[in-house]
């Protein structure tokens, strides 16, 4: 047997691995659902965020066009434990992480610029909110000049 500490080990912290739980349990982005070709067309894709003490996970999604790219990191705060959010564009064919991310004026200045927080063990708050961006995401970047497949029937 494994120590439960240890399983799935990944280096990332608690809440972060709550979070990306509650992420898995969706089948797709909603609002990406196409009745013709029957399956989900946003992929989001996971990768590790490490940064010093705060060790999370980053979910990135291309716009339909694939022109576009959001990325979310989310992990424990080092100060505060709260569960915080950092939200850019920036495509990328690799994972992005600490060391290449472009946030540009936006965002993460400092490390209290965060884009959303959680209180501590608010993962499923966190993971709504990372949905829901997500779906805005893709709602706001779908292509207009291509026909809306949800709204085939």
């Amino acid at each position: 047997m494994i120590s439960l500490f240890n399983y799935c080990s990944d280096g990332a912290c608690a809440s972060a691995k709550a979070v990306l739980g509650y992420l898995q349990q969706t089948e797709g982005i909603d609002a990406s659902w196409s009745n013709k070709e029957k399956r989900y067309l946003a992929l989001p894709t996971v990768s590790r965020w490490e940064n010093c003490r705060e060790q999370g996970y980053i979910i990135s999604m291309r716009s339909k066009d694939h022109m576009r790219q959001i990325n979310i990191a989310f992990f424990e705060h080092r100060n505060s434990d709260s569960i915080c959010a950092v939200e850019w564009e920036q495509v990328s064919l690799n994972s992005i992480g600490i060391e290449n991310a472009e946030f540009g004026d936006g965002v993460y200045k400092d490390k209290f610029d965060v884009s959303h927080k959680e209180g501590y063990g608010d993962a499923l708050k966190m993971a709504d909110w990372i949905m829901y961006r997500l779906e805005e995401f893709w709602r706001t970047t779908k292509n207009n000049k291509q026909k809306d497949e949800n709204n085939e029937n």
